[in-house]
C-alpha cells in the first residue's frame, strides 16, 4: 500500500513552473460550401494524428499540465494546495456541492479529481468510491487535514490514487500527485476518433465505415465503436442487419448519468466484437441533438472507447462540424467521376480554410477502377494532396456482404476491397498487417502465370 502523502502549504510560493498546408483558398461568394464557413472553428485536434505509431504507443494529446476538479470547500488553505499541485494538475473547477460535483464528473470525467474529506470523511469516501466506479479513467485523490489510519485504509480500499494530508510539508503534495500520475498513467490519451465523410452521396461512406471498424477491432482487439451520425436515416444498422435498441438519442438522454456499466450494457455489441450506435429505424428528428450535444457525446465516449469511427451525413451542419473538429483523422471518401472530384476539391478548400491540415484530412479513393480516365497520380495533382488509400471496385463481394447483413471480411475474406480496408485500418492505428500465407498450390500456380515474374 502506498504511503499517504503528508504536506504543508508554502507561504505565498505556488511552485508554478509557468503558465500555461496550405495557404487559405477563397471560395466563390454564394458557394454552398462557403456559406457554411461561419460555422467552422479552428480544430483543437488538427495537428498530428500519429498514424505511424504502433499499437499501445499512441502519444498522449494531454498537455504537460492536466486539468482537474476539486470537490469540497474552497478557502485559503485549499487554494494554497491548488498552487502546490499546479505544476502537475491545474484545478480548473471547484464544486462545493458534492452532488453537483458527482453529476459533472459522470457527464464529462476530468483526468484528475480531488475529494475533500473535511466535513464528513466517511460520506466523502463513499463519494470517492462512486467516482472511481463511474469514471475509471480518472485519478481520484482524497485530501484530509488529519492522518487517520482508518481513513487511509478505507481510502485505498475504495481505489483512490493517494491519500493526501494537507497542510503538510512543502512540496510533498505535488510530488505525490506527480508520482501517481506517472505510475497510473493519467496522461494516457483518450480514444482515437476517425470520421468517414463525403459531401456527395453514393460514395460508399457507410460501407467503408462499417468495414473499417470491423478491421480495427480485429487488428487491435480493443474497444471500438461505430457511431452513425446520419440521424435522419442512417443505414449502418440496416447494412449490418441489427436492431436499434440504443441510439444517439438515448445516449443524449443518458449523458448526465452515464458510466462504464450503463454504456456497455446499453450499446449493441456486434458478433465481431465492435460496438454499434445506430440511428433509429424510423426517420427521426435530428434537430433534437445539437452541435454541443455531439461534442459532449464524443468527449464522454473517448473516455471509454479506444477507437470511434463516425459515419457522417453529407452536409456541413453544426453536428457534422462538431464531429469533424473532434476527429483525429477525417477520411474524405470520393470516386473517380468528375462531379465527385470537383466537389472533393471544394471540400478540401473548405477544410483548409477551417484549419484542417493534410495530416488530419486523408483522401480515400473508393471503387477504384484502373481503367478510369483519371488515375491516382492525376487525382493527387488535381486535389493537391496524395491519395491516402485506394479501395477496389469489388461490387460482387460488397453486395454479397450487404445482402447477408455482414462485413465483407465475414463473407469474402479474399476480396480486394477487404484486403485494402484492412491495410487502411493498419495505417490508421499503426498496427502492422500480416497477410495470411496463401496455400502452396496457389502460390505455385501464380508463379507460373504469364507476367508474374515469380513474384505474385
Amino acid at each position: 500500500m502506498a504511503r499517504p502523502c503528508e504536506c504543508r502549504g508554502s507561504s505565498g510560493k505556488s511552485g508554478s513552473r509557468g503558465e500555461k498546408g496550405r495557404a487559405g483558398i477563397s471560395l466563390r461568394p454564394g458557394d454552398p460550401v462557403s456559406r457554411q464557413r461561419e460555422h467552422a472553428q479552428q480544430s483543437p485536434r488538427g495537428a498530428g494524428t500519429g498514424f505511424e505509431q504502433k499499437k499501445g504507443s499512441r502519444v498522449s494529446r494531454q498537455s504537460a499540465t492536466l486539468k482537474g476538479m476539486f470537490v469540497g470547500r474552497k478557502d485559503g488553505i485549499l487554494e494554497r494546495f491548488a498552487a502546490e499541485v499546479r505544476p502537475v494538475v491545474e484545478i480548473t473547477e471547484w464544486q462545493t456541492d458534492p452532488s453537483r460535483g458527482y453529476g459533472a464528473i459522470r457527464s464529462a470525467p476530468p483526468p484528475v479529481v480531488f475529494v475533500d474529506l473535511a466535513d464528513d470523511p466517511f460520506t466523502r469516501l463513499n463519494l470517492a468510491s462512486r467516482i472511481v466506479k463511474a469514471a475509471p479513467s480518472t485519478l481520484v485523490f482524497t485530501v484530509c487535514s488529519t492522518k487517520s489510519p482508518d481513513l487511509i485504509l478505507e481510502a485505498f480500499r475504495v481505489g483512490v490514487a493517494d491519500f493526501l494530508v494537507w497542510p503538510g510539508d512543502e512540496g510533498q503534495a505535488g510530488t505525490a500527485v506527480r508520482r501517481a500520475v506517472e505510475k497510473l498513467g493519467a496522461r494516457r490519451s483518450k480514444g482515437e476518433v476517425y470520421s468517414i465523410f463525403s459531401m456527395k452521396g453514393g460514395q460508399g461512406v457507410t460501407t467503408v465505415a462499417l468495414n473499417l471498424v470491423d478491421h480495427i477491432r480485429q487488428l487491435t482487439g480493443e474497444k471500438v465503436l461505430l457511431f452513425d451520425l446520419n440521424l435522419y436515416a442512417g443505414q449502418a444498422g440496416t447494412f449490418l442487419d441489427t436492431g436499434a435498441a440504443y441510439t444517439p438519442f438515448d445516449l443524449q438522454r443518458d449523458l448526465k448519468r452515464l458510466d462504464q456499466d450503463l454504456l456497455f450494457s446499453s450499446l449493441l455489441k456486434h458478433e465481431r466484437g465492435f460496438y454499434l450506435l445506430p440511428c433509429p429505424e424510423e426517420i427521426s428528428d435530428a434537430d433534437r441533438i445539437a452541435r454541443d450535444d455531439v461534442a459532449r457525446m464524443l468527449e464522454v465516449l473517448t473516455t471509454f472507447m479506444h477507437y470511434i469511427v463516425l459515419d457522417l451525413p453529407h452536409d456541413f451542419s453544426g453536428k457534422t462540424l462538431a464531429a469533424l473538429e473532434a476527429s483525429d483523422a477525417v477520411l474524405l471518401v470520393f470516386q473517380q467521376d468528375l462531379a465527385a472530384v470537383k466537389l472533393t476539391l471544394r471540400v478540401l478548400q473548405f477544410f483548409d480554410e477551417s484549419g484542417y491540415g493534410k495530416d488530419k484530412v486523408r483522401l480515400v479513393l473508393n471503387r477504384y477502377n484502373q481503367k478510369a480516365y483519371l488515375d491516382v497520380e492525376d487525382l493527387s495533382k488535381v486535389l493537391h494532396q496524395p491519395v491516402f488509400g485506394t479501395l477496389d471496385n469489388d461490387y460482387d463481394g460488397v453486395m454479397e456482404s450487404l445482402t447477408k447483413g455482414k462485413t465483407v471480411d465475414m463473407v469474402v475474406e479474399n476480396s480486394p476491397f477487404n484486403v485494402q480496408v484492412r491495410a487502411l485500418a493498419g495505417r490508421l492505428t499503426g498496427v502492422p498487417v500480416v497477410e495470411p500465407l496463401k496455400p502452396f498450390w496457389r502460390r505455385t500456380i501464380e508463379r507460373c502465370l504469364p507476367g508474374s515474374n515469380g513474384k505474385r
